[in-house]
């Protein structure tokens, strides 16, 4: 059957690829497990338990063949859980990995069928809902681990909250970059540590799963945009750390917008993509009413990833691209320079 587009979204029949992804989560744990101790654990624990589990009823009550061997829902449990506050409930965890189970992946159809990305499916929904609790996070410090007992949430333990947020409210928070590296800062469970991060990106990318176009362009995105729109108390060089490494704005570049399966599948398209999330991002942090605003920009921008793959390969078959116009101008050129020493050759004839 002819089609005016390819169709480049295929189904995924292999586990290794979301095993590869589980392992690069886990590879974020050590961090939340020194700072919070065993209730980084038990959130994980609960957050893969409860997606794992709704999948499970839903194939059930809709009589399908389980579908719980490809690991999604693994990998979506633990990814909602380590985008979560070490102080929030294990009922927000648990609400949080049923949402993005329930709304964001099993009513299309299941693995890779959905539009969105099922863990920011549930995550923004729960921002939404409970702002407060999704943006308070735990103030480090030698014991936090026991100030934050895995069975209960001590109220003497001191609120905290991300850069972003305090850039929002005209706060510099004075912030090292050695802190961000070694995860010393508040934020999520799984997305405060920037060498852990790295780690975590090098892991995807050698194993081919990891779209390096929109980590750049996305990144790229976010400095060039906090730079025309800055944060009027930090340095101009922080307010574009702050941008990219604080709340979950570099989590939510890895691990979801540079997801192979839900970004578009063309280069080109992948760079321009990349960059309008990463725009976005920014964008939704200065001016909108959350502070995670890469997770927001993918949930909105990831629907319409086959567009931009379909705009690029019209553009294409139109000769309409850089390399065609590169082409086209080096052909032009060689053939004024062609044609300049033709008349310079003809004039030295001439003169003989």
């Amino acid at each position: 059957m002819d089609s005016a587009a390819p169709f480049f979204r295929q189904t995924d029949t292999q586990v290794s690829s979301t095993v590869m992804r589980i392992a690069a989560l886990s590879i974020l744990l050590p961090m939340p497990v020194i700072h919070y101790g065993g209730r980084a654990v038990l959130m994980v624990l609960f957050g893969i338990l409860a997606a794992v589990g709704c999948e499970a009823l839903w194939n059930f009550v809709s009589k399908r063949a389980q579908t719980l061997g490809d690991m999604t829902a693994v990998e979506t449990g633990l990814a909602c859980a380590l985008l979560m506050p070490a102080r929030a409930g294990y009922q927000l965890v648990i609400f949080t990995a049923a949402a993005a189970m329930l709304l964001g992946k099993m009513p299309f159809g299941g693995r890779f069928r959905t539009p969105f990305v099922p863990a920011a499916v549930g995550y923004c929904l729960a921002a939404v809902c409970f702002p407060k609790a999704v943006f308070t996070y735990s103030l480090l410090n030698e014991n936090t681990a026991a100030q934050l007992s895995a069975f209960s949430r001590s109220p003497s333990l001191a609120p905290a909250y991300s850069q972003i947020a305090m850039l929002r409210e005209g706060t510099d928070p004075f912030t090292h970059i050695n802190e961000y590296l070694l995860g010393e800062v508040a934020g999520p469970l799984g997305t405060t540590s920037l060498a852990l991060l790295l780690i975590a990106a090098v892991w995807l990318l050698v194993g081919g799963n990891l779209a390096w176009q929109v980590v750049i362009s996305f990144s790229a995105a976010v400095g060039l945009v906090s730079f025309a729109v800055p944060y009027h108390t930090a340095s101009t060089f922080m307010y574009i750390v702050y941008d990219l490494l604080g709340g979950s704005t570099f989590f939510s570049c890895v691990f979801m917008a540079a997801y192979p399966n839900y970004c578009p599948k063309l280069s080109t398209a992948r760079y321009i993509w990349g960059g309008l999330c990463g725009a976005c991002a920014v964008l939704i942090q200065h001016f909108g009413s959350v502070e995670a605003g890469g997770v927001f920009a993918v949930l909105i921008l990831t629907p319409f990833s086959d567009a931009f793959d379909r705009m690029v390969w019209h553009l294409r078959s139109r000769e309409i691209s850089y390399r065609s116009v590169r082409k086209k101008l080096g052909k032009r050129i060689s053939d004024r320079m062609k044609s300049q020493q033709e008349r310079e050759l003809d004039e030295f004839r001439e003169t003989q």
